[in-house]
Order: structure tokens, then C-alpha cells, then sequence
């Protein structure tokens, strides 16, 4: 069964974020907008995992040639990939009155347009493209920037709840990261200074 799972994360995702579209679309009026919103975002995730690993592909393999690392499963970092997507994009469609969980999956759409286009800075890609950049660009984005924006002009947000989901964001991803790492047989420790070498280096 985990063998199963482990190979099949993409598909298994895929269909779950088929489920949520249905639901979505039945259940729309009666949805709060930050539910609507999160749906939308899970949705724009699994599309985004597919633009990183299959169509066009490549991001995973990027990443670990140009940070130095050799990712021991492949299909292992899309399991912790879908994991992250459950537990940041997930989870909030079943709390919709919890905010922080809803603005840390739009913080990380924002973070996903971030993390593609500096990509292409610091691994000296010929075009303005890395794997993934499209559907974090014009899905995640602009429906990340709507629910921010939402979010503040209803002030559901209170200070301490910018700084829970940041956060949230922020640890989840970090977990996520270190798992695939440290999977591989390096230390995340060294994973975060090759980072800094390719940003470092990408400025001279």
C-alpha cells in the first residue's frame, strides 16, 4: 500500500482535487469567499505539481543538480509535496472560520511565484521559465493576491494572525524541505549553504 501511495501521489492528488472542484461547484453559495478561495488554491497546487514533475517537468531535477543533492526516490518528493498541499491547502476548506490557515496557503501561492522566478536567477536559466511558473504566476497568484486583499479590506486579520500563518506557511514548508533533504543522505544544514552559494553566486 505505501509502495502504491509513494508511486501514485501525482494521480491520487489529482483525483482529490477533482473531488474538491465538484464539491466546490455544489456547494458555492454556500461557501465563505477565504473557502472558496482555498479550494481554488489546492486546486492551482496539484495543477502546479504537474507543471513542476510532468508537464513540462523538470523542477525536481533542477533543484537537485544545481543544489548538489541526489533526491534517493523520486516519487518520494512528491509524497511529501502532497503532504504539504493537505496540510497547508488542504485542511483549511474543513475550518473556514480559522483565517490564518486559509491566508498560509495564500501567502504560499505569493512564495511559489517568488521561488520559480528566482530559480531562473540563480541557476542561469536561458529563459524567463522555470517548471512550475506558469500555474504559480497566473493561478496561485492572482487568487493568493484576491484572498490577501479580501482578508484585509474585511479585517479578519489581526496582527498575531499574520504572524500565525506566516508561521504556518513558513514551518510546513521548512518540514517538508527538510524531510527531502535529509532523505537524500545530506545534511540540511549543507542543503541551505548550497542555497546560498547559487543566490551568492548569481550576483556576481
Amino acid at each position: 500500500m505505501t509502495n502504491f501511495i509513494t508511486q501514485n501521489t501525482l494521480y491520487l492528488m489529482t483525483a482529490l482535487a477533482v473531488l474538491v472542484a465538484i464539491f466546490t461547484a455544489a456547494k458555492w453559495k454556500a461557501m465563505p469567499v477565504l473557502q472558496r478561495l482555498v479550494a481554488f488554491v489546492f486546486i492551482g497546487v496539484v495543477l502546479h505539481v504537474w507543471e513542476e514533475n510532468r508537464f513540462p517537468g523538470g523542477f525536481s531535477e533542477l533543484i537537485t543538480s544545481k543544489l548538489h543533492f541526489t533526491a534517493s526516490n523520486p516519487h518520494f518528493g512528491e509524497m511529501i509535496t502532497a503532504a504539504l498541499a493537505l496540510g497547508m491547502t488542504f485542511v483549511p476548506l474543513f475550518f473556514p472560520k480559522v483565517t490564518f490557515l486559509a491566508m498560509a496557503a495564500m501567502m504560499l501561492g505569493i512564495l511559489e511565484v517568488v521561488a520559480h522566478t528566482a530559480a531562473i536567477w540563480m541557476f542561469g536559466l536561458e529563459h524567463f521559465y522555470s517548471p512550475g511558473l506558469a500555474t504559480a504566476a497566473f493561478v496561485l497568484m492572482p487568487v493568493s493576491i484576491y484572498g490577501i486583499a479580501y482578508a484585509v479590506r474585511q479585517k479578519l486579520m489581526s496582527p498575531r494572525a499574520w504572524l500565525f500563518a506566516f508561521l504556518y506557511m513558513l514551518g510546513t514548508l521548512m518540514l517538508a524541505q527538510q524531510i527531502v533533504v535529509r532523505s537524500s543522505g545530506m545534511e540540511y544544514s549543507e542543503f541551505l549553504r548550497n542555497v546560498r552559494a547559487a543566490i551568492f553566486g548569481a550576483t556576481k
